[in-house]
């Protein structure tokens, strides 16, 4: 049964790409669930349970399959509605805009990096697992005020517009736009939120990145000649070794432990990191118990703003364990987490609502070879939920909930234009 969802994702991936003449977004994802399904696999084949967040083994559930299978497969399958081998062109309606969230951007990684500067080079001349055990153990968050505070500010309001400055150095590359120094240095401000995480030892947001870099890429490529592509890969080549290698070097010397050969206790690691999701998700929807329904998570600027301001993430996780002797600090994907926030319902129903505004949303931007840029920053939106849903809901967090709005007040922005009085 563990073997059901890796062949079912990678039947609809060949699917997908016969329908499409080859890989689309949709099928794109699909393949990452696949990867992650066989990588469960091997975490059976190798009895890797128990340890590095994955749960203690338990017969796998064929309704917990069918629905895990069948949930992803409805969040994912409307942007295979986006024909991008038909769009020739994305329609910026007010170029000067791009150009100043692009600045934004830039500015925002640069006093990113010179606010952390001093604590970025203990982090790299430390010991990684020493450091992530601090995060773990060093809960409180830390208070900043004066210059830190102004440095910090740009940081916690675009750091996860990362995506969008990924889109726009294609955008700029497809259509010829800005300098080769101005793209470098736009595809650079996309890493804000990958310096963040070197703070903490972190590997999500690098994988993250390296996520929607390719995304977008399968999306563009129809739009690119031979050129183009060389001219958007080759930063990128440079850029992610960088990126790749402090991932690497994370992994080993988290997962490497005295008495443990240096390649098993990387390589169990990997596994588990990129394998855990199904048998997670299994084990909640088999074993958690439920009980009320928390917008906390799932609506976080509402709750931060209105609700509960003084919320923390490490308290709800230890009430989530007071009812259901459960940790939720694990990869079980975005349905993990909507579950547990939800219920078996809620989970149901979120995922059907999603599924039917990204159909509407998909099926309405093609418009005769051209996309407005506005309907596409709705679209990435959407699309970050499932891409980056292969962890968990990753918009819980507040600087995700700014993303959201502010990327919707200015799709407002560019679609509109103010009377004068």
């Amino acid at each position: 049964m563990i073997a059901v969802p890796f062949i079912y994702f990678t039947l609809l991936t060949i699917y997908l790409v016969r329908k499409h003449g080859g890989i689309d977004i949709s099928a794109f994802m699909i393949m990452i669930y696949a990867f992650s399904a066989f990588c469960s696999i091997l975490l059976d084949v190798f009895g890797i349970y128990g340890m590095n967040g994955v749960c203690e083994k338990i017969p796998i559930s064929p309704l917990a399959t069918v629905c895990y299978c069948g949930l992803i497969t409805l969040a994912i399958l409307p942007f295979s509605t986006i024909n991008s081998n038909g769009i020739q062109k994305i329609e910026l309606q007010k170029e000067w805009l791009v150009d100043v969230l692009s600045w934004v951007l830039i500015i925002t990684f640069f006093t990113t990096l010179l606010s952390i500067f001093s604590n970025l080079e203990v982090v790299l001349h430390s010991d990684l697992k020493e450091v992530r055990d601090d995060v773990y153990e060093n809960t409180e968050e830390v208070k900043l005020s004066g210059i830190q505070y102004l440095l910090a500010l740009p940081e916690a309001l675009f750091s996860r517009f990362s995506p969008v400055a990924i889109l726009f150095y294609y955008i700029n590359i497809a259509q010829k736009r800005k300098s080769t120094l101005f793209n470098w240095v736009l595809l650079l401000s996309s890493l804000t939120p990958v310096i963040k995480a070197v703070l903490i030892a972190g590997r999500t947001q690098p994988i993250y990145w390296f996520l929607a870099f390719f995304a977008l890429y399968i999306f563009f490529r129809p739009m690119l000649d031979k050129e183009q592509r060389r001219q958007a890969l080759f930063p990128f080549a440079f850029f992610g070794t960088i990126v790749a290698l402090f991932i690497a070097a994370v992994t080993i010397a988290r997962f490497t432990t005295i008495g443990i050969s240096h390649d098993t206790g990387t390589f169990d690691s990997l596994l588990a990191y990129s394998g855990q999701s199904f048998i997670n998700f299994n084990n909640f929807f088999c074993n958690y118990t439920f009980h009320s329904v928390h917008f906390d998570r799932i609506l976080p600027l509402t709750n931060y703003f209105i609700m509960h301001p003084d919320w923390n993430l490490d308290d709800y996780r230890d009430m989530i364990w007071s009812y259901s002797g459960m940790n939720i600090g694990v990869f079980f994907t975005f349905l993990g987490d909507l579950l547990v926030d939800l219920g078996y319902m809620g989970m149901f129903i979120f995922v059907i609502l999603f599924s039917l505004l990204s159909t509407w949303v998909c099926k309405s931007a093609n418009n005769e070879g051209t996309i407005m840029l506005s309907r596409l920053l709705i679209i990435l939106i959407l699309l970050l939920m499932p891409l980056q849903g292969i962890f968990y809901y990753s918009y819980y967090k507040v600087n995700m909930g700014y993303y959201i709005v502010g990327s919707l007040i200015y799709c407002w922005m560019l679609s509109h234009t103010l009377k004068k009085a």
